[in-house]
């Protein structure tokens, strides 16, 4: 993960292929489902996440640092 931005409710995350997004290796931008997320992860963590496509936007719905 790049960059964590809590003032914008995004997250940065350098992905590999997202397969039900059908969305291949790449970093990207993320706005949040739920904010407080963004408590739980820091810049230069390795994190395991999902995202959906809800309004047209990705968006990340879960996300955890790996231990």
């Amino acid at each position: 993960m790049r960059k964590v931005d809590k003032d914008a409710k995004k997250i940065t995350i350098r992905h590999g292929p997202i397969r039900n997004l059908d969305m291949p290796a790449m970093a990207m931008v993320f706005p949040v489902k739920d904010p407080a997320m963004l408590d739980q992860v820091k810049a230069g963590e390795k994190v395991r996440f999902s995202a959906e496509k809800l309004d047209g936007v990705y968006v990340v719905t879960n996300i955890e640092p790996v231990k």
